[in-house]
C-alpha cells in the first residue's frame, strides 16, 4: 500500500519480485502513487476513502495476511494501518519500506507510535537516526534501496560532453520547500531563490561552457509549473516536460536541486548531483548519507565550485554496491511475514 510517489517507486520492484516468486499480492494505492502506477501500467485498486482511516479500513477489509507499506511525512493510510493492524485478531504484521532518509522520524508519528513491525532502511545512517529517535534496533533492517538498485543495474551512459557549438545541459530539480516555510519551517531560501543562485553561479562559469547553458526546471509532482525568471545572457531556461525522470537526468551534464530523492537517483546513472541546502535547518536535517555521493552545497560559493568541478571532471562512479540485492532482501522479509 502506498500514497506518495517515492513510496510507490520503492515498492514497485519488490512487488515485481514477489510476483516472479508466485507470491500473490493485492496492490492497493492512493493519491499520486495510484496515478504513477497507472502511468507505469501496473494493475492496482485505487482506494477511494475520504480520509486516511477510511482508506486503511478498505485495505483491512481485503483480508491481508501481511502488509507491505510505503512511508510518508503526511498522515496517510499507511501510517493508520500500522496502528490498526495491531488491533486485528490475529494482529496483521507490517513491513514499511523507506525510500529516503529525509524527515525519517516524522514518517512514523509522535514518539514513533506508528512504527511498523519491521522497517526496511535504505542505509545504516537512516537506521541510526531511527534508533536515536527511540526505535528498537531489532525492528530495523538495512536492506539498501530497490529503486536505486534497479536504476544502477541499467546500462551506464557517460554524461554529455561540454562542446563549443552547443549549450551544456543542466537539470534543476525543484522541491516544494516554500510550502514547508508556510508550515513554519525556518528555511534560509526557497526553491525560487535556490534557482536564482544556481543561475548566478552558471553565469559566472560561462568560460567553462562556450556554447552557454540550457537549464531545464523539473517540477516536483505536487508543484504546478510557474513562470520562469529572466536569465543572464548565455543561459536558456525552460520547463522540463520529459515524462521519464531518469531519461531527463541522463540528458544533463549535472543535476542540481534541493532535497529531492531524484538527486540520489541521478548518481546511479551516473551523473554529478548537487544538493543546495544552505542555512541551519539543513545542518540539522540530513538528506543524503555520504555514501550516495550527492555533493552538499551550503553556500552560493559551494554551488559555483561544485558546478565548476562537474563541468570539467567526469562524475564519480555510481554508488551501487550498497543497494545490490535490496529488492530480494525486502521480498524475503515480506515472504517471511506472510507465512
Amino acid at each position: 500500500m502506498a500514497t506518495d510517489v517515492g513510496a510507490w517507486r520503492v515498492l514497485r520492484p519488490v512487488l515485481a519480485e514477489l510476483a516472479r516468486r508466485g507470491q500473490p499480492c493485492q496492490v492497493m494505492l492512493a493519491g499520486l502513487a495510484a496515478s504513477i502506477a497507472s502511468q507505469d501500467g501496473v494493475a492496482h485498486r485505487r482506494l477511494c476513502g475520504a480520509t486516511a482511516e477510511e482508506r486503511a479500513a478498505q485495505v483491512l477489509a481485503a483480508g491481508p495476511t501481511a502488509l507491505l507499506l510505503g512511508t510518508s511525512v503526511q498522515p496517510v493510510a499507511e501510517r493508520a494501518l500500522t496502528v490498526l493492524a495491531r488491533t486485528c485478531q490475529p494482529p496483521i504484521p507490517t513491513l514499511a519500506v523507506l525510500d529516503a532518509m529525509l524527515l525519517v522520524e516524522r514518517r512514523f508519528g509522535r514518539g514513533l507510535s506508528e512504527l511498523a513491525d519491521l522497517v526496511a532502511c535504505p542505509d545504516p545512517e537512516t537506521a541510526a537516526r531511527l534508533i536515536e529517535a527511540g526505535a528498537t534496533p531489532s525492528r530495523l533492517v538495512v536492506t539498501g534501496n530497490p529503486t536505486l538498485e534497479e536504476i544502477g543495474l541499467r546500462a551506464v551512459s557517460p554524461p554529455p560532453a561540454v562542446a563549443p557549438d552547443r549549450p551544456t545541459d543542466v537539470l534543476f530539480v525543484s522541491s516544494p520547500v516554500e510550502s514547508m516555510r508556510k508550515r513554519g519551517v525556518d528555511l534560509a531560501i526557497d526553491e525560487r531563490e535556490t534557482l536564482d543562485d544556481v543561475l548566478a553561479a552558471l553565469s559566472a562559469l560561462r568560460d567553462l561552457s562556450p556554447g552557454g547553458f540550457r537549464v531545464r526546471v523539473r517540477w516536483h509532482p505536487v508543484q504546478r509549473p510557474d513562470t520562469l525568471p529572466a536569465t543572464p545572457p548565455g543561459i536558456v531556461l525552460v520547463s522540463d516536460d520529459e515524462p521519464d525522470r531518469l531519461r531527463s537526468c541522463a540528458q544533463a551534464r549535472v543535476v542540481v536541486g534541493l532535497s529531492s530523492t531524484l538527486l540520489g537517483e541521478a548518481r546511479l546513472l551516473p551523473r554529478a548531483a548537487i544538493a543546495y541546502l544552505p542555512g541551519p535547518y539543513w545542518d540539522r536535517e540530513r538528506v543524503f548519507a555520504p555514501r550516495y555521493g550527492v555533493r552538499l552545497a551550503r553556500s552560493s560559493g559551494d554551488v559555483r565550485a561544485m558546478l565548476a568541478e562537474a563541468l570539467t571532471q567526469p562524475p564519480d562512479p555510481a554508488p551501487l554496491a550498497d543497494h545490490l540485492g535490496a529488492t530480494a532482501r525486502i521480498a524475503d522479509l515480506a515472504d517471511a511475514l506472510a507465512r
